[in-house]
């Protein structure tokens, strides 16, 4: 499975270039970002700060993704997209000089910025054709959980040595790498949008965003509180909870291959087995021992992120920086609320965010096994594996 896929990205040069610097890209945040609650704690923060820097973080995002769709739509798109990872490059700079948690602020800014993800989005969309997006956007986006296997690994040995600080550097060196294979990809100029024809929102378009948003609300209203979760609860050491960051982006990458595979035959399936992957993952979590399989598990709510997207940008073909966008900006809104509540959550009952979590993607499961048919890329097909026999027993 993973050498098909290693096949399928290399027959597009351009995604494999993109996939390694995605990969480059988690080497540098993956050193440090598993432990950043607790770096803000370290710095006189508490579970509020936590989901305040947190929610500024989408905030920012939602902000910059509009700007960003009209970008896609009008510029050379490697253009957009450098701009925007060598900006946010020196997020780690700004965080390595930050004495108080306020002042990691401007950081925190820098490394939202958003503009250039529509436009990487659409950059992919427009690279294969319809029927390979759900494969090509898990497939590209598994290399940011390839680079997260290693770094957090390697975060927890320099720890010790270099301090957070020095973590901070060697990410900035990583985010630089990634910038510079942005920049050898080849340049990919949009398809214009005729002003006279404006373009309508596809049937079923929005029953997708409505499950984009769920679910990226609950996955950014508990992955803060991973590790402050671990600290808190089982009393791991933070270079040892710092490792086990690595455990979801294993999860994320090793499932991804899979069910991005599957995606292609029957999207529905492949995100009916992502979110009941989720659902489990979450309910290992809070176990003793039980953390390690649990964040394996939960690694897969960045699938279900890649498959949703897939489907989304599947359904248009001209504008699709700015239909990228918008719908982005729905999801991102609902990530940056998140945090703020699960904050406010956690000081009540540290396993609040989880249960919270639990209950959206089981919910969404049910809803998909339950729901009969749909129609997804121009054709109809079954939700589960037992629709047949689903229908017979309804009958």
């Amino acid at each position: 499975m993973i050498l098909a896929g290693i096949r399928f990205l290399r027959s597009y040069p351009d995604l494999w270039k993109l996939f390694w610097s995605n990969v480059l890209w988690t080497c540098g945040s993956g050193l440090y970002f598993f432990v950043w609650p607790n770096y803000v704690r370290d710095l006189g923060g508490g579970p509020q700060a936590i989901g305040y820097l947190t929610g500024l973080m989408y905030g920012v995002m939602a902000l910059t993704l509009l700007p960003g769709g009209w970008l896609a739509d009008r510029f050379e798109r490697k253009k957009v997209m450098l701009l925007n990872w060598g900006l946010a490059a020196l997020a780690p700079l700004l965080y390595a000089r930050a004495k108080t948690w306020p002042e990691l602020i401007p950081g925190v800014f820098l490394y939202a910025l958003f503009f250039g993800w529509p436009a990487m989005e659409a950059y992919v969309a427009d690279t294969v054709p319809p029927e390979s997006l759900g494969r090509a956007f898990a497939l590209t986006n598994s290399g940011y959980a390839l680079g997260a296997i290693v770094s957090p690994i390697l975060g927890a040995s320099l720890l010790g040595f270099l301090g957070m600080r020095g973590l901070f550097l060697l990410a900035f060196f990583a985010f630089s790498g990634s910038t510079l294979l942005v920049g050898l990809m080849r340049s990919q100029k949009p398809v214009p949008v005729p002003h006279s024809d404006p373009v309508p929102a596809p049937r079923g378009l929005w029953l997708w965003v409505g499950v984009l948003m769920l679910t990226s609300a609950a996955s950014a209203g508990a992955r803060p509180f991973l590790a402050p979760f671990l600290e808190d609860r089982f009393g791991l050491g933070r270079a040892f909870i710092l490792a086990s960051g690595a455990l979801l982006s294993f999860g994320e990458f090793f499932l991804a291959w899979p069910l991005g595979h599957e995606s292609e035959r029957s999207p529905s399936r492949a995100i009916f087995a992502a979110l009941s992957l989720c659902a489990l993952g979450s309910a290992l979590f809070l176990w003793p021992y039980g953390f390690i399989p649990g964040l394996f598990l939960m690694g897969t709510d960045r699938v279900v992120y890649s498959l949703l997207r897939s489907i989304i940008g599947a359904q248009v073909r001209l504008g699709r920086g700015k239909v990228f966008a918008q719908t982005q900006i729905l999801a991102t809104g609902a990530e940056a609320l998140a945090p703020l509540a699960t904050g406010w959550l956690y000081d009540l009952s540290p396993e609040s965010p989880f249960l919270l979590f639990r209950i959206v993607f089981s919910f969404l499961a049910v809803f998909f096994l339950l729901r009969p048919a749909a129609r997804i890329l121009g054709k109809e097909e079954p939700w589960i594996w037992s629709f047949r026999i689903w229908e017979k027993w309804k009958k």
